[in-house]
């Protein structure tokens, strides 16, 4: 992947563009082309399902169509209400394994009234682990399990470090690759956690008036 890529995968605004597909080119695909109306994904937490979400609904947005991101803790009867009427075609709901009984209830009866009255809407929605052991009603895992289930897989150590160093250089961060190595092996290959453990240690460093260095990491990585 080309350097100004990997420099958009940082931007503000999440865009399929912007989202490092290695792995998951299928599921980005299906989701850029609409190709089912009820999507499921599920992968580790900050593995960018988020992103995938929010770009899935800014793309129907540019093409003009009604849509709707939303976490599973802000659901509530008058967002239900609101789907019933038409107001959003194409609903985006986030986390709902952390569904509470409400939410759980609330996410059934838009699938029931997107189903079962053959409306023209999409529904996509994401967990961070597989819904068959996630403390979910039957009923909903059943709908949810109807429709296409895909799971998010991460990166390979390789496109993380390309990843990293691009990041490390647009922020001006003086991080070697023996210690972005480090942390490879040694903290998480989580993106989202490596560079917000990034920041922290370029923070340390700055006002503490050192360099980033291996005991520096290893400090901040057992706070």
């Amino acid at each position: 992947m080309a350097d100004q890529q990997l420099l958009d995968l940082f931007s503000q605004e999440p865009d399929f563009s912007n989202f490092i597909a290695a792995g998951n080119e299928i599921i980005v695909s299906g989701l850029q082309n609409f190709a089912t109306q009820f999507t499921h994904i599920y992968g580790a937490h900050l593995a960018g399902k988020t992103h995938l979400l929010k770009a899935w609904t800014n793309l129907a947005e540019a093409k003009g169509k009604s849509s709707v991101y939303i976490d599973v803790s802000e659901l509530d009867n008058d967002f239900l209400d609101a789907v019933k009427s038409g107001l959003y075609r194409f609903i985006a709901i986030d986390n709902i394994d952390l569904a509470s009984e409400e939410g759980q209830i609330i996410i059934f009866d838009i699938f029931n009234y997107i189903r079962l009255n053959h409306v023209d809407s999409y529904l996509l929605t994401s967990a961070c682990k597989n819904l068959t052991s996630a403390n979910l009603r039957e009923d909903l895992k059943t709908r949810i399990y109807s429709g296409m289930v895909f799971n998010l897989k991460s990166l390979s150590d390789e496109e993380l470090m390309n990843a990293l160093l691009v990041y490390t250089k647009r922020e001006g961060i003086k991080f070697g690759e023996g210690e972005l190595n480090y942390l490879l092996k040694n903290y998480t290959r989580n993106l989202g956690l490596l560079i917000a453990l990034i920041n922290k240690v370029s923070q340390i460093a700055l006002v503490e008036k050192k360099n980033i260095t291996i005991p520096l990491l290893k400090s901040c990585m057992v706070e």
